[in-house]
């Protein structure tokens, strides 16, 4: 007898429609390909879903759902809520840019209150907030005393009294961020404050931008299973970042590539889930190494999928998706052994 196959439906924004109104850029596109076919498979492997998956009509579709469904331009948001209604069970990647994935988030949330609503399989509205405000994001790791780099906003950069003060500070570079950005997205690097301050005034970009001091270190990330407040460790990794022209661009990652900071990363990971009680799933941390002062600065919490997970299956020797599924479905969860191969990723 055939058993009955609950319905998942994938979101990857970049290639499923969401920016179906716009120039596609083909970085972005080629990322969120390689995360949206990498999830795909280990899903697909599983043989316990009808897979959906939607992908933007410029793009072709993924050769790994079981249904693909084609976003027309400026159409996305429609055939994503109609999806929605369809399907058992829903996993987002999605950027915190522009509050992109905060929204996805609350209208799944929205959908699951309601009579056999589709369940998301991913953080709470609480953790995906503190992910995308960096300033809400530094404030709980302050509060939890895990090293962080401090934030200022740009409009008080624009209060001469305050830059004043701001320009006695010990800081050799400086980078502004987006309040609600993603990985480099939009970061730049300035040589002085004051150069920084001239940049932010134009456009009103002051009004989404803050300054940040430059760290310099190993650059890397953790990724993490969560559930009730508890984590479970899945790879170290270190990124390989390129600069050029004052912006940065991921350009390889080494999944498992940092093992000697391993228990490290694993307190980290206990403390940042211990104070995000809704983070549940897959959640990725970006930090920043100061081998000198031998201090980890925690930079982002992604409360969704990253880049990492593309090499993540080879490099644990386990189905990921099955891990964060069920960490997720099973109130007893438990992590099975993993192994830890270096796995490389490129992404140019």
């Amino acid at each position: 007898m055939k058993v009955k196959q609950e319905k998942l439906l994938v979101c990857e924004f970049i290639t499923g429609g969401g920016i179906s109104d716009e120039p596609l850029p083909e970085s972005l596109a080629r990322e969120g390909a390689l995360m949206r076919d990498a999830l795909l498979r280990d899903l697909r492997e599983l043989q316990q879903y009808q897979i959906t998956c939607l992908h933007d009509v410029r793009l072709g579709a993924s050769i790994y759902a079981h249904k693909n469904t084609a976003v027309l331009a400026g159409e996305f948001k429609k055939t994503f809520k109609k999806a929605l209604k369809q399907t058992d069970f829903v996993w987002l990647i999605a950027p915190e840019t522009d509050g992109i994935l905060l929204g996805l988030t609350e209208l799944c949330l929205a959908a699951e209150i309601k009579e056999n609503g589709s369940i998301l399989l991913g953080c709470g509205y609480d953790a995906t907030l503190v992910g995308t405000s960096k300033t809400l994001s530094f404030e709980a790791l302050q509060t939890a005393k895990i090293h962080t780099l401090p934030v200022y906003s740009g409009e008080d950069l624009l209060v001469q009294s305050y830059f004043d003060e701001m320009t006695q500070l010990s800081v050799i570079k400086w980078v502004a961020k987006p309040e609600d950005g993603a990985g480099c997205e939009g970061v730049r690097l300035f040589d002085t404050l004051e150069t920084l301050r001239e940049w932010i005034k134009q456009d009103n970009q002051y009004l989404h931008y803050f300054a940040q001091p430059y760290q310099t270190g190993i650059v890397a990330s953790f990724s993490m299973v969560c559930r009730d407040g508890k984590a479970w460790l899945l790879s170290c990794n270190q990124q390989h970042i390129c600069g050029e022209n004052n912006t940065f661009r991921l350009a390889s990652i080494s999944v498992n590539g940092l093992q000697t900071y391993w228990q490290r990363f694993e307190t980290l990971a206990r403390k940042i889930a211990k104070i995000l009680p809704d983070a549940l799933g897959y959640v990725g941390v970006d930090v920043i190494i100061d081998t000198e002062l031998d201090k980890i600065f925690v930079i982002d919490i992604n409360p969704r999928l990253t880049s990492s997970y593309v090499g993540l299956r080879e490099s644990i020797g386990y189905n990921p998706a099955k891990i964060t599924l069920d960490c997720i479905l099973q109130a007893n969860f438990k992590l099975p052994v993993l192994q830890r191969n270096i796995v490389e990723i490129h992404f140019e």
